[in-house]
């Protein structure tokens, strides 16, 4: 009798292409990742595992390895349109956004009538902060499937971020004519109309929206916040709160309403902000929005503990870098700065350099974010590329606005009163107002009037609250849009007005290109050239102004000796007897500066003269201190340079950080931007700076602060020159007792410490300017 037919026998290979196709049916990644790989190493042909094996692991997050998997089958099949494309999308999800747009290019090459590989072109050029190339792929996909709602969006998102905003209203129309229920679309539209100042046009679209709205909760509660949006830029900030509170109190979890939530409520309540952005990220872990926002929330957080507030967005930040690689440059700025605080070299240099972000940031019209930049530079090129970035960033501004006419005023040669302005949401207890106040006091009430501006939505501090008893006229605008501001202001008939904040929070930079005065000047808040023509003047003196003039867009405002006075703010904190060394048995070099000041050419410069010092020690005086992370980082950055990271010492700080000057026998300064407040505190603790001058505005600040002290040799013109000077210092315990008690003595001596003669020299000055 023949035996039964037996089935043929599996290999080892088809078995674990089985394991990994059961894995994927049951949604089970890992398992089919670990199947795929024994599949590979049995001899299974690429045709059976390179695609579902490196899609697997894409979607697990391991972007490289997806890549890597992929590639040899991408290798044996250059003239496939989808290979080609496939490996476009690993290589975006890895972050690797200039290999992506080659694989992409490829793939349309091969097959243009495919639209996938034109709208993915499109979509890496935005990543990339290309938008003139991303509106062209779009256009080209648009041109395959010219009713993708999808595509009209991401047209008009492009053509926003080029300034061409009649454009990009238009295709969100068509867009939204074609998806008449998408909330997301009707959002998009009503903001482009609002910022247009098109406000009937954004109301309109609004209750067509509603009248397209669907009858279930999500959809409701996404057309709310879309209405809170618009109240909130019409300036209506508590009717816009409290439409999201609604929305909230039925839908907690709801992401973009947590996240406007956050935004509006941040300056006034920053943990109710983080609170609302926690849940959001608990709801929503696959959010960028929302991951990106609460670390950048964490990083501004004040209350409780700030050290743990910076532990916890670090650790957030790189949980978003490991999720998000393909992102990581539309993250940039607020990575950027967690990492700084705790001096996480690496991944720093994982963001990319300045030159690379640039474009994106003016595309997307982010001033605010080149604040923290200013020291990244190293050539004249740098400096005056970030020139034109201001200036290009200026243009764009002011394109869609229209300047006030000014207010018809007398002649001031006929005798009436001189009026200045002064806006800032600073004018508080606050480093702007240590400098500003003596010109708040002391200036001549019958000969000129003065009137001041804040956006602060918090409640007078008494800082504030004898400002107001003290100008002409002090007004207070919290929520109120840029437009109104400049009208509110015209209405004032000033002849100057200086701007003190800058692009910081809740001030309002974009103002001054309503020419809202009759001249415009720039001082404090923000040291370079904003970028807007309308701003005639800055404030500078001798040794601020560079000798480069095209390092400044605007005219000098120059005061005869320097830009700024200690006022009676700099109170008489109590110096210690002696000197640090003397009491300790070392010599300690430190700083307060702000990390984000703190460079590669700024560490090595330290390094430097630890290493020509080597028995000092070297005191980081920040709130930074108590971290953790920061600690580590600083060690480890230090250990790279050279130094014994045993020599580091840390105070965890905020606010209370005038007395750990004595601390401190030598201040370094950060290079090239240096500090500004930070020098002057610690002049004002008899504690010497050592600066290094460079050429641009926000390198010369402590050489102005240093040379109207009398101390103007400690300002120095090269790295050389700094370690030298450091080193002699550090070698002149006479001298450092000396500056140490005599200090303040020697700033009253100088312009440094003359407040009454800055202010007449001021208004002698701003009169004579205001009258040509």
């Amino acid at each position: 009798m023949p035996a039964p037919p037996t089935s043929p026998r599996l290999t080892p290979a088809e078995l674990a292409l089985i394991d990994a196709q059961a894995a994927l049916a049951a949604k089970d990644l890992s398992a089919a990742v670990a199947a795929f790989a024994r599949a590979s190493a049995a001899g299974a042909s690429l045709r059976l595992t390179a695609r579902s094996h490196a899609l697997a692991l894409s979607e697990l997050g391991q972007h490289q390895d997806a890549v890597e998997v992929f590639k040899p089958w991408f290798g044996k099949n250059q003239k496939d349109s989808d290979i080609a494309n496939l490996m476009g999308v690993l290589l975006k999800r890895a972050g690797k956004l200039e290999a992506a747009a080659q694989a992409f290019e490829t793939a349309r090459k091969l097959r243009p009538s495919a639209m996938s590989p034109w709208q993915n072109l499109g979509n890496v050029y935005d990543a990339l902060g290309n938008a003139q190339k991303a509106a062209l792929y779009f256009r080209g996909a648009l041109k395959l499937d010219p009713k993708s709602a999808e595509l009209h969006r991401l047209l008009a998102r492009a053509l926003l971020a080029l300034g061409q905003r009649d454009a990009a209203i238009d295709h969100l129309r068509r867009a939204v004519l074609l998806a008449p229920s998408d909330t997301g679309l009707a959002a998009m539209l009503v903001n482009a109309l609002a910022q247009a100042g098109q406000f009937d046009a954004a109301q309109d679209a609004l209750l067509r929206a509603k009248g397209n709205l669907n009858a279930g909760a999500t959809s409701a509660a996404d057309f709310a916040v879309i209405e809170a949006r618009l109240a909130f830029r019409m300036g209506q900030s508590a009717a816009a709160l409290a439409i999201l509170r609604d929305v909230l109190s039925h839908a907690p979890g709801h992401l973009n309403a947590n996240v406007l939530f956050a935004t509006l409520i941040g300056e006034t309540d920053r943990e109710a902000a983080n609170i609302a952005l926690e849940r959001a990220v608990a709801q929503h872990p696959n959010s960028f929005e929302a991951l990106e926002r609460l670390v950048e929330s964490l990083s501004r957080s004040r209350y409780g503990s700030e050290a743990a507030h910076i532990e916890r967005a670090y650790q957030l930040s790189k949980t978003l870098m490991a999720q998000f690689p393909d992102r990581i440059k539309h993250a940039a700025r607020t990575l950027r700065t967690i990492l700084l605080r705790v001096l996480d070299e690496d991944r720093f240099a994982q963001t990319g350099t300045l030159r690379d972000l640039l474009p994106d940031w003016q595309q997307r019209g982010l001033h605010s974010f080149v604040h923290y930049e200013l020291g990244q530079v190293s050539s004249l090129q740098d400096r005056l590329a970030l020139m034109d970035w201001h200036c290009e960033w200026g243009r764009r501004v002011s394109a869609d606005i229209a300047p006030i006419a000014p207010l018809a005023q007398p002649s001031l040669v006929l005798g009436r009163k001189l009026r200045i302005g002064f806006m800032s949401s600073d004018l508080r207890n606050h480093p702007i107002t240590y400098f500003a106040l003596p010109l708040l006091e002391g200036y001549n009430r019958d000969t000129t009037e003065v009137f001041c501006y804040s956006f602060d939505e918090k409640d007078p501090d008494r800082v504030q609250t004898h400002l107001q008893g003290q100008v002409t006229c002090f007004h207070k605008w919290p929520g109120r849009s840029d437009a109104q501001v400049a009208q509110g202001i015209a209405a004032d008939g000033l002849d100057i007005l200086f701007e003190l904040g800058g692009s910081t929070a809740m001030n309002k930079l974009n103002v001054m290109a309503y020419r809202p005065a009759r001249l415009g000047a720039s001082w404090l808040g923000y040291p370079h050239s904003a970028g807007l023509a309308q701003i005639d003047y800055i404030l500078t003196d001798p040794f601020l102004r560079p000798d480069d003039p095209r390092l400044l867009l605007e005219r000098a405002f120059e005061m005869p000796q320097t830009w700024v006075s200690l006022s009676r703010m700099f109170a008489p904190h109590e110096i210690a007897e002696g000197t640090p060394q003397t009491r300790k048995g070392h010599l300690t070099f430190g700083t307060a500066n702000n990390p984000y000041k703190y460079t590669p050419a700024c560490l090595d410069a330290w390094a430097e003269v630890l290493r020509a010092v080597p028995d000092a020690r070297f005191l980081f005086l920040r709130p930074e201190g108590g971290v953790d992370s920061f600690v580590q980082g600083a060690r480890t950055a230090f250990a790279r340079r050279d130094v014994d990271p045993d020599r580091l010492d840390f105070v965890g700080v905020r606010g209370d950080h005038m007395r750990y000057y004595n601390e401190i026998d030598i201040c370094l300064d950060s290079l090239p931007h240096v500090g500004g407040t930070t020098t002057c505190e610690a002049l004002w603790m008899g504690v010497p700076t050592i600066s290094l001058v460079g050429p641009g505005f926000p390198e010369r600040l402590s050489y102005s602060n240093l040379s109207n002290a009398g101390l103007g040799d400690l300002a120095v013109f090269s790295r050389a020159a700094y370690v030298t000077a450091a080193a002699a210092l550090a070698a002149d315990p006479a001298r450092r007792l000396a500056l140490r008690h005599g200090m303040r003595a020697q700033i009253a001596a100088n312009p440094l410490g003359q407040p009454q003669r800055f202010t007449q020299d001021f208004y002698d000055l701003a009169r004579k300017v205001a009258a040509q």
